[in-house]
C-alpha cells in the first residue's frame, strides 16, 4: 500500500486508520526504553511525544492524499 497516495476506490485502502493507534503497551514499552526515572511527569512527556508524532504522521499522510481526497468527495456527491 502506498500512504503517499491511498486508493480511495479499495476498500481496504480506505478503511485504514489515518492516526495509528497508540495502545496501553506500546506507552509502557517506549516510558522503559526512553525513561531513566519513571514517573508521572516522564509517563505524560512521553505520551505527549507519542501522540504529537502520530499526529505528525496523520497530517503527512493527509497532505500526501488531498488530491485524492478532494476527488474523490466531489465524485461522490455528484453521484447523488
Amino acid at each position: 500500500m502506498n500512504w503517499s497516495n491511498i486508493d480511495l476506490n479499495d476498500g481496504y485502502e480506505r478503511d485504514q486508520n489515518l492516526i495509528e493507534p497508540l495502545k496501553f503497551s506500546t506507552l509502557l514499552l517506549e516510558v522503559e526504553c526512553n525513561c531513566k526515572e519513571i514517573n508521572g511527569a516522564a509517563l505524560i512527556e512521553q505520551f505527549e511525544a507519542d501522540l504529537q508524532s502520530r499526529i505528525d504522521e496523520a497530517r503527512e499522510i493527509f497532505g500526501d492524499n488531498l488530491r485524492n481526497l478532494t476527488k474523490h468527495a466531489q465524485a461522490t456527491r455528484n453521484e447523488a
